[in-house]
């Protein structure tokens, strides 16, 4: 039976698992939270690799997909710092693909430009940098043991748990206004679903943007969830008066519109979600369950 093995399992990692469990794979994977909340037949392996070094060889074992969806710091990808030859050796007997995960970020400001996989590189913030520099040693490290790797190059995240429908309802979403500013989502269902038809299909390492079709300011989706909710947005806040981490002020500083249109084309794909508007409305009713 082929095998699925995730580095993280949170967010995006744990759907991915679930979708490729639905399609009779074993999925398994690490978390840093022994007690998550999964379906019973994926294997959780309890794993921080900024604490150092467990051996990973017996789970790694037999996997066909690696997915790497655990963030890099400034010194790079953390689970090759900690792991690099119980990977190097999964490369060298079973895994025929690496995907890994990444962000928009890493091109940067792009003044509103449409922004394709050609477009060059120019990460503003450190996390961006991060990422580059971690995209360079899986592409190093893949080309030495002839391993196929996809790096993805993800839009904003979003989902059932991890939405403005869910922030209006808790009492947490912002309505924050900067003239100009736009940006790509992708439906987290979208991402697993692109995950595995990459995994069973025949392509070669590749980079690919992965985002919706409909770029849209932020404070537009807060407007259209609350109208799902038929309750009042939030008062709006200009940008120059909002209290932000560092990391959502960069998110503030760029704009671009992400084409996607290269990932479609190779995997002839239609998204299910190529809006955010197909995406909250799916997501209201389980939502409002939850």
């Amino acid at each position: 039976m082929n095998k699925l093995f995730c580095f993280g399992i949170g967010f995006t990692g744990l759907k991915t698992c679930e979708y490729f469990y639905d399609q009779n794979w074993i999925s398994s994977g690490t978390t840093r939270d022994k007690n998550k909340k999964v379906n019973p037949n994926i294997e959780l392996i309890e794993y921080n690799p900024s604490e150092g070094k467990i051996y990973l060889g017996e789970s790694l074992a037999n996997s066909k997909i690696l997915l790497i969806s655990i963030a890099p710091d400034k010194n790079g990808d953390i689970i090759l710092k900690s792991n690099y030859d119980d990977i190097a050796n999964a490369l060298e007997t079973s895994v025929k693909r690496v995907i890994y995960l990444s962000t928009t970020a890493v091109y940067g400001d792009a003044n509103g430009s449409s922004v394709d996989e050609k477009y060059r590189i120019n990460p503003q913030s450190d996390r961006a940098k991060n990422r580059i520099f971690a995209e360079k040693q899986w592409t190093d490290l893949c080309n030495k043991c002839d391993v196929t790797l996809n790096i993805l190059r993800l839009s904003g995240i979003y989902g059932t748990g991890r939405n403005q429908i869910r922030n209006l309802i808790n009492g947490k979403a912002k309505r924050i206004i900067k003239k100009g500013h736009v940006f790509n989502r992708i439906h987290v269902t979208d991402i697993a679903r692109i995950i595995y038809m990459l995994s069973v299909s025949g392509i070669k390492s590749d980079i690919f943007n992965i985002s919706d079709d409909m770029p849209a300011p932020p404070q537009d989706v807060v407007e259209f969830a609350a109208r799902l909710l038929n309750i009042d947005p939030p008062e709006p806040i200009k940008f120059s008066d909002a209290s932000l981490s560092e990391m959502a002020r960069s998110f503030y500083s760029e704009t671009k519109y992400i084409r996607n249109d290269k990932i479609k084309e190779k995997l002839d794909l239609r998204l299910k979600y190529p809006n955010y508007k197909q995406g909250l409305k799916d997501i209201l009713e389980e939502e409002l369950n939850r």
